[in-house]
């Protein structure tokens, strides 16, 4: 897909002072993010959708007419509308996003899109200066980097000794711990890119990813990422198929 889009650039002959490989790169960054978006979309909608009790794209179609439609003076467009944006085939519009936020059960909608359950988009694809604010309860009560980075391991490894369930709130810290030691401190650690593999092994919270539709996406996006490290590499295999 990547060769055919560069393949109509340079058949257009368009004037760039841009080298192909360069072209390339913002072909693939920007297929990477309309996947991010899709992501933050279903996963939106999926979580707005259980906190309503309602069990499908129809149900949620007719809620959002009845909630959202008089205010803005818009046509629903039923199931058929809205069927795109729950399978993933096309993420929700900036639109569509402030007026499902004006419902006052759903007034939470822009911040979910943008950093996700537990700030899980904030430590997956956030910039790493925000990374500190994911793990800032732990920075807070610990006053050490390497301590918190400690008790967090610990509590990974107990909850493995017990079977115990785990969170996206523990999925988003394991990410952001390894970012913050990886892009900013410079260090490696096996053991805290082991963390974010233990989390996506854990049976409970692959669940809740599937409750969201978003658990296949979610592996392949951090398999993706830490397959690049060199500390530890995350594989398909690594990850329990549930």
């Amino acid at each position: 897909m990547n060769f055919v889009l560069l393949d109509v650039i340079f058949t257009g002959k368009c004037k760039t002072n841009l080298l192909p490989g360069q072209i390339v790169l913002i072909i693939m960054k920007s297929t990477r993010e309309r996947r991010r978006q899709v992501i933050r979309s279903v996963a939106l909608l999926h979580t707005l959708s259980k906190r309503e009790g309602i069990t499908s794209v129809y149900g949620f179609a007719e809620k959002y007419d009845a909630l959202v439609s008089p205010i803005h003076l818009t046509q629903g467009q039923g199931k058929n509308g809205w069927q795109a944006l729950f399978n993933g085939t096309r993420p929700v519009s900036a639109t569509r996003l402030r007026a499902l936020s004006t419902v006052h059960a759903w007034s939470d909608a822009i911040d979910l899109f943008e950093n996700g359950p537990a700030n899980l988009w904030k430590a997956m694809w956030g910039p790493s200066e925000q990374l500190r604010l994911v793990i800032a309860d732990e920075l807070t009560e610990w006053r050490n980097f390497d301590r918190a980075v400690a008790e967090f391991e610990r509590e990974l490894l107990l909850a493995q000794k017990y079977h115990a369930p785990l969170a996206f709130m523990h999925l988003a810290k394991a990410i952001a711990f390894c970012r913050l030691q990886n892009e900013i401190l410079g260090l490696g650690d096996a053991s805290l890119s082991y963390g974010v593999a233990q989390c996506l092994c854990n049976e409970v919270l692959q669940e809740d990813m599937e409750c969201l539709g978003v658990r296949p996406a979610i592996n392949e996006e951090l398999v993706e990422f830490f397959s690049t490290k060199d500390n530890y590499e995350l594989s398909s295999s690594s990850i329990a198929a549930r």
